[in-house]
Formats: structure tokens, sequence, C-alpha cells
């Protein structure tokens, strides 16, 4: 049986890849309204000279913002939404059916936030000069541990005994923090604000998009730790209902 694990899980990850197609809203949110703040951005306060600059300083916040809504409102959000939605009454009620399932969840969205970091990238580099598949790929692992690390801190929140309702609210206020603590910092230098931004994992993100992993590796080091003693916390305490409550 356990064989069988990997084509299971495949199937289901082109399942939830499907169903994240069918929300339109959800694209909207995570990936257009980036780039048109993006470039925004760059014409109301920066001026045609933003596109003279480097690239990656650039957009770092940006594939930041990006990979921590994928990871909060896609990977978390939805291990929590299918709690109340019976798909985990129904279907995971063993470890080998947990294990497929959370396997199945993090491959669908580490695909989708690739395929959105590649969007992104296709749809606000043009104008910094000609695309370069060896940044894109460049890129792409800045990206993926940034993604890593919010999934540490989604799957953080999904162990919580909080409904869907409620961790949409408690998701939007955390990463609204983020977001504010960061511009707050990067606006106007402040004591408080500058060191209460060094715990902003949106403004580490940045900072490893900006700098590397090269330049990171000991945070990136920490950062895949943590996920893995996260997701077996996941995997371990995964709220489900027994098997004779099934039905």
């Amino acid at each position: 049986m356990t064989r069988n694990i990997a084509p299971r899980a495949f199937v289901l990850t082109s399942i939830f890849i499907k169903e994240q197609l069918k929300e339109p809203t959800a694209l909207f949110w995570i990936m257009i309204s980036p780039c048109a703040m993006f470039y925004f951005f760059a014409i109301t306060r920066q001026g045609l000279s933003y596109f003279s600059s480097n690239y990656i300083t650039a957009s770092a916040w940006f594939y930041a913002y990006i990979s921590s809504s994928v990871a909060l409102f896609g990977f978390a959000f939805y291990i929590i939404g299918r709690r109340e939605s019976g798909f985990t009454r129904s279907f995971i009620y063993s470890k080998e059916s947990k294990l497929i399932f959370l396997l199945s969840h993090f491959i669908a969205y580490s695909l989708i936030s690739i395929s959105y970091c590649a969007t992104f990238y296709l749809t606000t580099k043009l104008p910094f000069g000609n695309y370069d598949l060896n940044e894109l790929l460049n890129i792409t692992p800045r990206f993926y541990i940034c993604f890593i690390m919010f999934c540490a801190i989604g799957a953080a929140f999904s162990l919580l005994p909080i409904n869907f309702q409620n961790s949409n609210t408690l998701l939007s206020i955390f990463s609204f923090c983020m977001l504010i603590l960061g511009v707050m910092s990067a606006s106007r230098s402040n004591p408080i604000t500058d060191t209460l931004n060094l715990a902003n994992p949106l403004t580490l993100a940045s900072q490893i998009m900006e700098q590397g992993l090269k330049s990171n590796k000991l945070i990136t080091t920490a950062i895949i730790l943590l996920f893995i003693l996260v997701l077996h916390k996941t995997f371990k305490h995964l709220r489900i209902n027994p098997v004779w409550s099934r039905y």
C-alpha cells in the first residue's frame, strides 16, 4: 500500500491545482495586484529612472509579498478550510492518508508559487532589460525559500483550533501587520519600527530575495529546519475526525 503513495499523491496534486485555477479572485489578488502595484510605485514615486536600477533590488519586496500570499492564503488557508468542507473528515483518517494529503497539498502550492514567480518576472522584467533565463533561475530558489518560510508560519496557524472564517481574519491581520511594519520602516527611520522590523518575516524574505541564498546561508538553513519541524508537527497533530465519525 505504501508503494502507491507517490502516484496517489500526484493525482491529488493535480486536483488541488485545478481547484486553485478555478479561483479567479485569488489569482487577481496574489498575482495581478502586485504587478499593478509594482508599476504604480515605479511611475508615481520613482519615474522612468526607476527602470535603470537593478531589477532584483527593485522587485525583491514584491517577490517576498507574493511568496507570503501564496503560502498564507493558499497553503495554510486551505488546510484549515478543508477541515470544514468535509474533505478531511471523509478522506484523511489514517497516517497514510494524512501523508498523501500534506504531500499533495505542499507540491500543488509549490508549483503554483513557482508559476506566480515566473509570471511576475515575465510581467515586470522587460522595462529593466531583456529576459534572462539565468536571472530567472537565480531568482526562483530565493523565492522558493521565502515560500517555505511562510509555509512554516502558515502551518503553525493551521494547528490552532480556529475555523475557516477566523483563520481568514487572523491571517489577514498578520499579513497586514507585516506589510505596514515594512512600509513604515522603509519610509521613515524610527528606532521602534526598525527594531520590530528585524522580526518581520516579510523584511527577512525581501532580504533573501535581494542578497541571495549564499549571503544568507545560516538563515536559509534555519528556515529549512523550521519548515521540516513544523511540517512534522502538522502531520502529527493535523486536526481530523476519527474513522467512526466519517458518516
